[in-house]
């Protein structure tokens, strides 16, 4: 069956849910802050299955390195809400990105341990029709149908030259597009299965809470099967442009990413210049020029960085 969406009133019906503040409304959900048995809670409503598949492997996390699901089926999930005060942007903001990004390779590292890695033939196997997401879910079913890297990169990986330079108008642009769907061919193929997690896939400055004093944990996971390395690149172009574009912070930041991951330093530029060129390539296909232009300096400062690494 085609998924659809669900609602906001049949899901606080269905799940015995007191509203507790305003709604909020993405692009890609409607969020509403709950009470669930007395708990404070975020009731999220998917508006397109990968939401919806996000909801299913937080659920398969069992709270290991993320948010707790309370409840959830196909339509809906009942989150624990995080209510420790503080935000890993406000921590940046405040002249402590270091620590953010040590907060954020951390959970990562937890993150990464949390499922059985998938073998290669295990994404995308399964059906596109979401099974209930309850903490007792079968964690293989929703691994099974995660998405893969590869697929991910579709975008990027089979735009031509010429495409290219139309969405950008600006052959330096596309030139680092090209580049950039070069690297990532190489990197997809020369992915290990040693190097093979279920990926959070958009781990960065938001998306991470303080659930209580210290208890840092992951919300809105995208759900990927890929290179480890990958992880670390959403937050690298986080959480605003003067600091993803700091060539000294881009170092240190690195450099805490590698200790976290186990990863060489190499790697992580090599992914943080793919994810660019990936991202921009969205953000053209979308309208957004300014987007894909920033997301474009900050793949070639770390092109630039990983040239000097070699």
């Amino acid at each position: 069956m085609e998924w659809r969406a669900g609602t906001v009133d049949a899901a606080v019906e269905q799940w015995g849910l007191v509203r507790d503040g305003d709604p909020i409304v993405t692009p890609s959900s409607r969020l509403l802050p709950v009470t669930h048995r007395g708990r404070p809670a975020m009731l999220k409503v998917p508006l397109v299955h990968e939401e919806a598949l996000g909801g299913r492997l937080l659920a398969a996390w069992r709270g290991i390195g993320c948010a707790a699901v309370f409840a959830g089926d196909e339509h809906s999930v009942v989150l624990e809400r995080a209510v420790g005060g503080h935000d890993l942007t406000s921590l940046t903001r405040a002249g402590d990105d270091l620590g953010a990004i040590a907060v954020l390779g951390s959970v990562l590292g937890v993150l990464h341990g949390a499922l059985a890695a998938p073998t290669p033939t295990d994404a995308g196997a399964a059906p596109a029709t979401a099974a209930p997401a309850t903490a007792a879910h079968d964690a293989g079913d929703v691994v099974a149908e995660l998405p893969s890297l590869d697929e991910w990169f579709r975008a990027l990986l089979f735009a031509d030259a010429t495409s290219l330079a139309t969405l950008t108008d600006d052959p330096a642009s596309a030139t680092f597009l090209a580049r950039g769907r070069t690297l990532a061919r190489r990197l997809l193929d020369d992915t290990t299965r040693a190097d093979t997690v279920v990926l959070h896939g958009d781990l960065h400055h938001e998306n991470v809470l303080e659930f209580a004093p210290g208890d840092w944990r992951a919300i809105d996971p995208k759900g990927i099967v890929g290179h480890r390395a990958f992880d670390a690149t959403a937050m690298l172009a986080n959480p605003d442009r003067s600091t993803a574009q700091d060539p000294r912070l881009l170092e240190q930041r690195v450099e805490l990413l590698r200790h976290s991951l186990g990863v060489d330093r190499s790697t992580i530029l090599a992914w943080s210049v793919a994810r660019s060129a990936l991202s921009a390539v969205w953000s053209l296909q979308d309208g957004s020029v300014e987007d894909a232009r920033d997301t474009i300096e900050v793949g070639l400062l770390a092109e630039r960085a990983l040239g000097a690494a070699r």
